[in-house]
């Protein structure tokens, strides 16, 4: 299981979410503007502190927006209208990785199953999660800057 993100105009976005055809050519596409590989519920799981937070856009950036289409195996893809990409980039711009990895607990991570099971292993943080963190937060800046809406899946 990964995430990946796309960028898109919101009118290009709906599109392609309301054509299968278009959608499954997207997925099969080697063009994600974000692939946050199997490090997405680590991420998400860090950004929430394992439970719902009251800023709904840290959990939005991975696993929020609109569902559109159908179940891709692990859920159906969804939209975020560039106004929550807005509220989720500046949400991760005020947490860095740093801040971020402070927040890493392995023991936590194994009771609560957070896939993949690697979070015992040295330097799975700065060598890893690190890396796809930076990567998130500079997407959704880059979208939220572009006025783009993004279409968000685990695939």
């Amino acid at each position: 299981m990964v995430w990946v993100g796309y960028r898109r105009p919101e009118s290009e976005a709906r599109k392609i979410l309301e054509d299968e055809e278009r959608l499954d050519e997207l997925f099969e596409s080697e063009e994600a503007s974000a692939d946050l590989d199997k490090g997405w519920h680590a991420i998400h799981w860090l950004l929430t502190s394992g439970e719902t937070t009251e800023d709904e856009s840290l959990s939005d950036a991975i696993l929020g927006g609109e569902e559109i289409g159908e179940d891709l195996g692990y859920g159906v893809p969804r939209l975020l209208s560039p106004e929550r990409v807005k509220a989720v980039a500046q949400s991760l711009g005020g947490i860095d990785a740093a801040s971020l990895g402070a927040r890493m607990d392995p023991q936590a991570m194994e009771a609560a199953e957070v896939y993949p099971s690697i979070w015992d292993e040295a330097d799975v943080f700065d060598s890893y999660l690190a890396p796809l963190y930076e990567s998130l937060r500079e997407f959704y800046a880059a979208a939220a800057d572009a006025d783009e809406a993004v279409i968000q899946a685990i695939t």
